[in-house]
């Protein structure tokens, strides 16, 4: 079943998931395929890049998108194994 996505989310929510990288940023593959229309070829630059600026604003419908793409990375690299 796919998530859903959801324009909303708040600081616990962004600062939780944050984590969660935050504690694998040093197992993090090199690169990622995130889903069809996404590659990352340097995917801890990618994971801070979205963490830094998640982090820098407040919690809006303007960032979900960061917030849906940090969300999609979690998801891909659970599914391989992370």
């Amino acid at each position: 079943m796919k998530r859903e996505y959801k324009p909303d989310y708040d600081k616990a929510f962004r600062d939780e998931h944050i984590k969660w990288f935050e504690e694998r940023m040093d197992r993090l593959p090199k690169s990622l395929q995130i889903n069809d229309a996404m590659y990352s070829s340097n995917l801890e630059l990618t994971v801070k890049g979205l963490m830094r600026t998640l982090r820098s604003n407040v919690p809006n419908v303007t960032f979900s998108g960061y917030m849906n793409t940090l969300l999609q990375i979690r998801e891909k690299l659970e599914e391989q194994g992370l």
